[in-house]
Parts: C-alpha cells; sequence; structure tokens
C-alpha cells in the first residue's frame, strides 16, 4: 500500500504518524473556552503527577465505545468486518491493562514502570435512543480521504458519521485514508479533553485498525488506536513535541526525556538527550514506533489517565448501565481505613455532582426547547402561516 510505503520512509520530518497535536494547536488558535479548558485540565493533572492529590476510583472502569465505519461502497474492503473491530478492542483491553504478551519486552531497567491502567473497553449494547446495537454504526460516502483540518469524518454534513454522546461513549471513526493540513497521509489522531463535545473522540485509518482485514504491517497489531486512546486520555507524546530541542515535555516524570519521535523497530538502547545509559523508553505506547516494538504504559501516564477520568472525562464514571454488556465495572478488593473511607466518599460526591449536572443539562434543554417552539409559533404567526 502506497501510504504504509511512504510512512516507512526513513526521513522523520517528512511524515508524521498523529495529528493529534495538530488539532490541537488549532483549537488553542480557534478558542478561548478551549484555552481555558486545556489550563484547569493540566493542573489537575499536574496535581495527580505529583501525588499532592490521590487517585479516587477502585477498580476496572469500563468505557462503552461505539465504532463508526465511514467507507465507500465501491470498495467493499472499506466496510470493516465485525471481527477486525472487535480485535481491536481486545487488544485495547490487553494493553491498558498490561496484559499484552510482548510487555515481556520492556527492559529491565523500565519493569517496575510498567502501569495496569484499570481501563477496560467494550462495544456499546444500547444506542442513544434506547435501541439493541451491536456497537458499530456504518456510513457509506464518496469522500476519498478525510483531513485533521476540518474534523469532517465526524459529521454526516461533510460525508462522514455523526458522533453519539461523547459524554457517554468513546467515539472512534474509522475511514479509508487520513491526511493532515499538509496533505500527508496519517494513521490517525484524537482530540484531547476540554474540546467541542461534538467531534470528541478519535479517528483511525482502516489500513492500521485491529488486526487482519484491512491491516497492514508494520502497523497490523493495533497499537494505533491504543496511542490515539492515550491522547483521548490526556497523554502526550512521550518526546514532548519540541521537534529536537530536548526541551519539551509530556508532563510525566517516569518517562526519559527524548529528542524526538522514534521510528520502525529499534533497538535499546536508543540515546538522546544525555538520557544514558538507558536514553529513550521507545517501546512506550505514546512514541511513533511500528506496531510490534511498542508495548507498555508507565505509571506515570496511568495517573495522568486517572487525573482525566476524575476530572474532564469523569462522566464516564457513571456510565449508564445499558451503554455495557455486563453492566457494572470490575470491583477492587475492599479495604478499610480513615483513608480508603475519605477516597470512597470522594468518589461518591464526584458521581453525585455528575449526575446532578445530567439533570440540569436535561432542564436546560427542555427550556431551550420550549423557547425555540414559542419562536417558531409567532414566526409563523407573523408570516400568516
Amino acid at each position: 500500500m502506497f501510504e504504509t510505503n511512504q510512512l516507512n520512509a526513513t526521513e522523520p520530518r517528512s511524515r508524521e504518524l498523529c495529528g493529534t497535536m495538530e488539532v490541537h494547536r488549532r483549537l488553542l488558535n480557534q478558542s478561548v473556552t478551549y484555552q481555558e479548558r486545556r489550563a484547569l485540565i493540566d493542573n489537575r493533572a499536574l496535581a495527580y503527577e505529583e501525588q499532592t492529590r490521590r487517585v479516587g476510583r477502585h477498580g476496572v472502569l469500563v468505557i462503552p465505545i461505539v465504532v463508526h465505519v465511514v467507507h465507500n461502497p465501491a470498495d467493499p474492503a472499506q466496510n470493516i468486518s465485525e471481527a477486525q473491530i472487535q480485535s481491536q478492542v481486545d487488544v485495547l483491553n490487553e494493553d491498558f491493562r498490561a496484559g499484552n504478551p510482548d510487555v515481556a519486552g520492556v527492559p529491565a531497567v523500565w519493569a517496575d514502570r510498567v502501569a495496569d491502567c484499570n481501563i477496560e473497553f467494550r462495544l456499546a449494547s444500547q444506542d442513544p435512543d434506547g435501541n439493541p446495537t451491536d456497537g458499530i454504526t456504518r456510513t457509506p460516502t464518496t469522500m476519498q480521504f478525510f483531513t485533521t483540518e476540518f474534523d469532517d469524518v465526524k459529521s454526516s454534513n461533510t460525508g462522514g458519521a455523526d458522533g453519539w454522546p461523547s459524554d457517554e461513549y468513546l467515539n472512534v471513526w474509522v475511514c479509508n485514508d487520513l491526511k493532515d493540513t499538509i496533505g500527508r497521509t496519517i494513521l490517525g489522531y484524537a482530540q484531547f479533553p476540554g474540546g467541542p463535545p461534538t467531534t470528541d473522540g478519535v479517528v483511525i485509518a482502516s489500513f492500521c485498525f485491529g488486526k487482519g482485514g484491512t491491516a497492514q504491517a508494520p502497523f497490523d497489531l493495533g497499537r494505533t488506536a491504543t496511542h490515539e486512546i492515550g491522547h483521548w486520555l490526556d497523554l502526550r507524546h512521550i518526546w514532548g513535541d519540541d521537534r529536537g530541542s530536548c526541551s519539551g515535555t509530556d508532563f510525566v516524570d517516569d518517562t526519559p526525556n527524548q529528542a524526538d519521535a522514534t521510528f520502525n523497530s529499534p533497538t535499546f538502547p536508543q540515546l538522546s538527550c544525555n538520557n544514558g545509559p538507558d536514553g529513550s523508553m521507545f517501546m512506550n505506547y505514546m512514541d511513533y514506533t511500528d506496531d510490534a516494538a511498542m508495548f507498555m504504559f508507565t505509571k506515570g501516564q496511568s495517573r495522568r489517565m486517572d487525573a482525566c477520568l476524575e476530572g474532564a472525562r469523569a462522566s464516564f464514571l457513571a456510565t449508564p448501565a445499558f451503554a455495557l454488556p455486563g453492566a457494572a465495572a470490575t470491583a477492587a478488593p475492599a479495604q478499610s481505613g480513615p483513608e480508603q473511607k475519605q477516597e470512597d466518599g470522594d468518589v461518591l460526591q464526584l458521581r453525585q455532582e455528575i449526575e446532578r449536572l445530567r439533570k440540569d443539562n436535561e432542564r436546560i434543554q427542555s427550556i431551550l426547547d420550549g423557547i425555540r417552539g414559542a419562536l417558531n409559533s409567532a414566526a409563523t404567526a407573523s408570516t400568516g402561516g
């Protein structure tokens, strides 16, 4: 496939595998609200990283996914199979629980940093209207490719598919071809927490989604989605997106500083930014290595995801049972002591606040519907309709 060969070129700055930072910068330029939300999110994450704020949730959190397959009927292969989609969900559940067999390849110097993030994913069993679903939508399109610049795969008005409520579902769009603003083919992109709800989620090209089917080496093990969902949970690229200056950061202390993205399947160690003797953690999911060469999140990254899940994405702590096949998440063994009771109380208070916000939103929507109805009636009366 042409895109895959192009992406395996040897000049790092001539290619980009992920468009997330491009979307992030666009939103920063367009929206003061996004800037303010990101500042709050980053401040909360810093408190978790410095461990001045403790993680409140316990057990395994299950996040419901809806996969929007946007395909051109002229090429039936684009309408990927349910088996390929399920293979991607299976990969996510291994990677976010450190249950992937290749985690054994983590160098011994970092073995104690490997994190079980206590996050799992399930295809939704019920849609927003209350109908049973397999968690997959299929939308025909005539678009030859979609772009990060316009987020066009995320709307039916631009040849894509409308997302489901992003406070209840992780929206994943899969399409044949993705391009950044200068026309380079990319593997995928995500929207960091704090952005517009209607475009919230991740986008993956079908040639690097799941296993089998349309997935092609070296991106055929499902790690693109692991990377992009890492962004959706507020993780940054491990090299700090500083184009080699060694001054950037991913805001996580237990990932070594490195100069730039790592490509292909390097051998350990890879030195940069005076990070010897162990070098760069290129096997981290938030680098750019081939699927077979990435196989870990760190404990610091897990804490940053917890900050996101107890902050900007806290609605998923109270995910409606209808969205999940097994309903409730797995519970952790009970612990005792005043500190544990305080943390449990914090989570309960958070859930109650989420429910209050849901009800407030419903009331506001009801009021707005009434106003719209009154305005429409007034307009009809004034025109004699």
